[in-house]
């Protein structure tokens, strides 16, 4: 089945141009700078088929700009409204997001943009959009422009025509995390932040939650001194206790401190962190890394996915602090299903969202 497309975008006016913001999103605006992704936008509004979708556009090539008398009454909204299309919709919010929410100062102009497809280049423009209606010669052309626009987020699969494949599943295609197929994907954010920050771990460091095989792994400096503290004794295990409990350690003892997926296991983990704070010299550093997300994995409880927002309070009383976010949807839904990093694309893992952490890092110094 060839694949079909409904519009999923807001556009607002900001300083004589036109952006696609994105809802309730960290996410940057994205600014719509011809006028052809305008016109295929408001097409698809109506029309889903890539190629019934430029049989239109190129009679709107062919067709003199129609002035929309009835659109004169929006105009004074413009500077503060929200334009949002949807599968079948063009809306204009009045009072922005509030419109959206409140349900009021909503005006639909789906009926109307359906009859000439003109009414978003009406509506905007006041814009500066270059005209590059003549650049698109053929349907590879109009492709590539729709493809730009779904890559983008302004274009999405037709509702109902989501091909689920492999994921459609109720339970974990690796319910192991990955490790079934090959490397779990938090483990490769791992790698990276760890690559980021290897050189500044120095001097006297601490492992927490760590086991003796991580120092290779992490290829700390051989020549630093090196201590694990667990939970549980065992062998290379130098301290046996609690994070949360101060008296473990003493105070100022020690330069670097890691802890790596740890402190969704623990209570409280402001706590630890606070312990951690005391712990370090000054000017000492904590390298600290949480799965924001990753399936539940008890062991022995799991208690938080802490956000970055919440992950840089808990580390407010540090001096400095620098964090280091990873993820994106697909490496989120990789994540949770425990599909492998080979079997992604750099590109693929490496792409940011910010709405979509899959590891939340840390560099906080005292």
């Amino acid at each position: 089945m060839a694949k079909q497309y409904v519009p999923n975008a807001f556009l607002k006016i900001e300083d004589a141009k036109l952006y696609a913001i994105f809802a309730w999103s960290q996410r940057t605006a994205e600014m719509i700078p011809v006028k052809s992704w305008l016109i295929i936008l408001e097409i698809f509004v109506h029309e889903h088929s890539l190629e019934t979708s430029y049989e239109i556009f190129q009679k709107i090539k062919l067709t003199n700009y129609q002035y929309i008398n009835e659109l004169n009454k929006y105009e004074q909204l413009m500077p503060d409204a929200i334009v949002y299309l949807a599968d079948g919709s063009v809306t204009i919010f009045g009072k922005g997001f509030r419109s959206f929410i409140e349900k009021e100062m909503q005006f639909e102009l789906g009926e109307l943009s359906q009859e000439n497809y003109q009414v978003l280049l009406q509506l905007f423009s006041s814009c500066e959009l270059k005209d590059d209606l003549d650049s698109i010669q053929n349907l590879e052309d109009f492709r590539k422009i729709v493809e730009k626009l779904e890559n983008i987020g302004l274009l999405s699969p037709a509702t109902g025509s989501i091909d689920w494949g492999d994921l459609k599943k109720t339970v974990p295609i690796c319910q192991a995390f990955g490790l079934t197929r090959g490397t779990p994907v938090d483990r490769y954010y791992l790698s990276k932040f760890i690559t980021e920050i290897r050189p500044q771990i120095v001097g006297n460091v601490l492992e927490i939650g760590g086991t003796p095989k991580d120092k290779d792994f992490y290829q700390v400096n051989s020549g630093t001194s090196y201590k694990i503290l667990n939970l549980e004794a065992g062998p290379g295990i130098d301290i046996v206790g609690d994070v949360h409990q101060v008296s473990v350690i003493e105070p100022e003892s020690f330069d670097s401190i890691i802890i790596f997926n740890v402190l969704e296991h623990c209570y409280a983990p402001w706590i630890a962190v606070e312990n951690i704070h005391k712990w370090l010299k000054p000017g000492g550093k904590c390298f600290a890394m949480v799965p924001s997300a990753i399936r539940v994995h008890a062991t022995p409880m799991d208690y938080w996915r802490p956000l970055p927002d919440a992950f840089a309070s808990i580390f407010r009383h540090f001096s400095q602090q620098q964090l280091y976010v990873y993820g994106n949807p697909i490496s989120v839904i990789a994540s949770y299903h425990g599909i492998a990093v080979e079997e992604l694309t750099t590109e693929e893992l490496d792409a940011f969202h910010p709405d979509y952490p899959v590891a939340t890092c840390i560099m906080a110094e005292k």
